[in-house]
């Protein structure tokens, strides 16, 4: 059951912790500016999170396994983008998506 756990944790915490860093740059790049930004730092540990959470997964699951299905984590990135950045969800991305569920599916298959 905690596999399971980090693996549904492990894709939108990382693509959270993108979001975080844009919004850390997001009124201009400064260090000072940067270093105050607790967005920067949020991220940050949202990334750590991530990679623990992918070291974890390493360890109970082959690596042929655990790293294909850390693609999902472009489907979390759409969305996010998508729903807090306002970006726009084309064909392509649509297709790509499609792609990497058809991908993550024979992998799945294979266990």
């Amino acid at each position: 059951m905690t596999v399971i756990l980090a693996f549904l944790l492990m894709g939108p915490a990382a693509s959270a912790a993108s979001l975080f860093l844009k919004k850390s740059i997001a009124e201009g790049f400064s260090i000072k500016r940067l270093i105050v930004s607790p967005h920067l730092y949020f991220g940050g540990m949202l990334y750590v999170l991530s990679a623990l959470l992918n070291l974890y997964l390493l360890k109970h699951l082959p690596y042929s396994i655990v790293v294909p299905l850390g693609s999902l984590t472009y489907i979390w990135t759409l969305w996010i983008a998508y729903k807090f950045l306002g970006e726009a969800i084309t064909r392509q991305k649509i297709a790509g998506i499609i792609l990497i569920l058809g991908g993550v599916s024979l992998m799945a298959i294979s266990i």
